[in-house]
């Protein structure tokens, strides 16, 4: 009868195991135990090389078994070595940053300072894969950066590209804090080409220009020598951005309100890049309440001369164009469609999706080591789009949900929290008790065990009702996490002491003051008062279109905007990242909640 993997697994471990028995009583040094040390080693051996060809042919579980079968400790440097990569080379092949990070760094490192310089080149790629994996983008850029200097032809390109892309994901205070503490040249470079790519969005002349000088004072510099694929495309943009603009708004009827703030918005942006540069693109509005028929709005404005539409708002018309087989003019509707595929090629889709909040608290909650998650979300519509978009991509990264409970009326919120925790459960179960000890018992009912944070939901009523409750029911231990929706933009400390220590995602427009913001307030005399967010809409729809081909041709580049960091993705939508809070003292403080960017993980680089 063959031998399978397993068994052969098995075996060795059996065989290991008798022999390191053997080894331990003997106290003498003999040719015996010399022989049957061998004999061990050779084993391990064989046990590493078959973890190695069961990781290249992705058998990810059998290659576990075979490694769990091994002691770190009992193993020789050289197999300890080994044993480390071939750990870390199984939890990236998980995703698990963090955990191959564990066998990379820190004591660990210094397992591979021996290596020949082409392995100590693959474990440094690993290490920087897993900084990736954990969210560190910034040390994956310096473990990048370090190791530029040995790599050649396509793997010093592609390791090139690579550091752009991570430093697009490094917040800029990050950046300009270790640009004047940084004295390495090549890492300052880059650095500094960094925040050349967040300044002045909307004005892509004057960003060739700082990128023309920075290559003239960084001649020798990687990227000067190799200019980042996205950057270097901004020239050709800077001579072809459109010059007459249509924008397609409802300014009257149920959604003048919606239309008119991100009038407001796009005419402030406009108004502000007038101000610097003076070529500035002309603005037609037209109002889509007027034609139910957005192709036929749209004809009219490519009649009039527009060479570029923004617009139109409402969904219905953005997927009528969406249909169009062709658009002779390039389209950035401001909403998302519900039909399937993308539409023309150079139709675009720009909103404020409430799921890329969802997505996005699903990410960094799994980057800080949580793996088990309870969801609180209400029973409407839009309460259960956005938690099953946190659900599907919480699950799909590896996550557990424990339980996830929809909340209706608020004399019914405490219920639900209750049996969200358990806490029912455990009230029963002290009845029952109580019903057959003839005695009285102290008894504190308890919460379930297997929860690591709460995905919360919620407008700023509910969840100054809904966090004091999980506190009270003993889950004030748990971290909570949340979308923008808990916070009204405005300062309410004794109100919002009650959200204490809730993370939540939210557009930089909101969380820090600035000048566009300024002069929307002093050039308007509308109240947009709950039409915030798409004043900002309007901003960054102006200061993203000159962008759009730049984003097409480089999925991973970034624009760094007022309602959050935009990207395109393969479906020609635009996705936000948006910036992390916390409540504290009943005020709200930006950046909480981050993973550390400079060492998320606690382990020294």
């Amino acid at each position: 009868m063959p031998i399978t993997k397993t068994a052969l697994s098995l075996c060795i471990g059996v065989a290991i195991a008798l022999l390191a028995g053997c080894a331990s009583q003997s106290t003498t040094s003999d040719p015996v135990s010399d022989e049957s040390a061998q004999t061990v080693d050779g084993l391990v051996d064989q046990r590493l090389d078959q973890a190695q060809a069961l990781l290249e042919d992705y058998q990810v579980n059998e290659a576990e078994v075979v490694l769990s079968g091994l002691q770190f400790n009992q193993l020789t440097t050289a197999q300890r070595t080994r044993y480390a990569q071939l750990r870390a080379e199984l939890a990236l092949t998980l995703g698990d940053g963090n955990e191959a990070l564990n066998w990379l760094s820190g004591d660990r490192a210094a397992l591979f300072d021996g290596l020949p310089l082409e392995q100590q080149k693959v474990i440094s790629l690993m290490r920087a894969e897993a900084y990736e994996y954990s969210g560190n983008y910034l040390s994956a850029a310096r473990e990048r950066i370090f190791l530029a200097p040995v790599l050649e032809d396509d793997d010093a390109r592609f390791n090139n590209e690579q550091i752009w892309f991570d430093l697009q994901l490094v917040p800029e205070e990050s950046i300009r804090d270790l640009v004047a503490a940084e004295s390495s040249p090549d890492l300052t470079g880059w650095l500094e080409l960094a925040l050349i790519a967040r300044d002045n969005p909307d004005d892509l002349r004057r960003q060739v220009i700082a990128i023309d000088e920075w290559i003239n004072s960084h001649p020798s510099h990687p990227a000067a020598q190799n200019i980042p694929g996205d950057l270097a495309l901004l020239r050709q943009l800077a001579n072809t951005q459109p010059r007459n603009i249509a924008v397609l708004l409802p300014l009257s009827g149920p959604l003048e309100m919606a239309g008119k703030a991100i009038r407001s918005g796009l005419l402030a942006a406009w108004y502000e890049s007038s101000l610097e540069e003076g070529d500035v693109p002309s603005l037609t509005f037209f109002d889509t309440t007027k034609n139910a028929d957005a192709y036929n709005t749209y004809k009219q404005a490519v009649f009039e001369g527009a060479d570029l539409i923004i617009g139109p708002l409402d969904k219905t018309r953005v997927q009528q164009l969406q249909q169009q087989t062709v658009l002779s003019v390039p389209v950035l509707a401001l909403n998302y469609s519900d039909l399937a595929g993308s539409g023309p090629s150079n139709f675009y889709q720009f909103g404020l999706a409430p799921e890329d909040e969802a997505k996005q608290v699903a990410e960094q909650a799994w980057q800080q080591g949580n793996r088990n998650a309870m969801v609180l979300a209400p029973d409407s519509e839009w309460g259960r789009k956005v938690s099953d978009t946190f659900v599907r991509n919480w699950e799909t990264q590896g996550g557990r949900i424990t339980s996830k409970s929809l909340y209706t009326q608020p004399d019914q919120y405490l219920n639900t929290v209750r049996r969200a925790l358990n806490i029912d459960q455990s009230e029963r179960r002290m009845r029952t008790l109580d019903s057959l000890i003839e005695r009285d018992i102290i008894f504190e009912p308890r919460r379930r065990e297997d929860i690591d944070m709460i995905f919360m939901v919620a407008f700023p009523s509910q969840a100054r009702q809904l966090k004091p409750m999980l506190n009270f029911q003993y889950a004030s231990d748990i971290p909570v996490m949340a979308t923008s929706h808990l916070y009204d933009g405005t300062r309410n400390t004794s109100r919002d002491q009650d959200l204490n220590g809730v993370s939540f995602v939210e557009m930089p427009w909101e969380l820090r003051e600035n000048q566009i913001k300024r002069d929307v307030r002093a050039a308007f005399n509308e109240q947009f008062a709950g039409f915030e967010s798409l004043v900002a809409l309007g901003v960054d729809s102006y200061r993203l279109y000159p962008r759009l081909p730049q984003l097409q041709q480089f999925p991973d580049t970034r624009v760094y905007g007022v309602t959050g960091t935009l990207r395109l993705d393969a479906r020609q939508r635009i996705e936000r990242e948006l910036t992390w809070a916390q409540f504290s003292n009943g005020e709200v403080r930006p950046g909480s909640g981050l993973v550390n960017v400079l060492n998320p993980t606690g382990i020294t680089p």
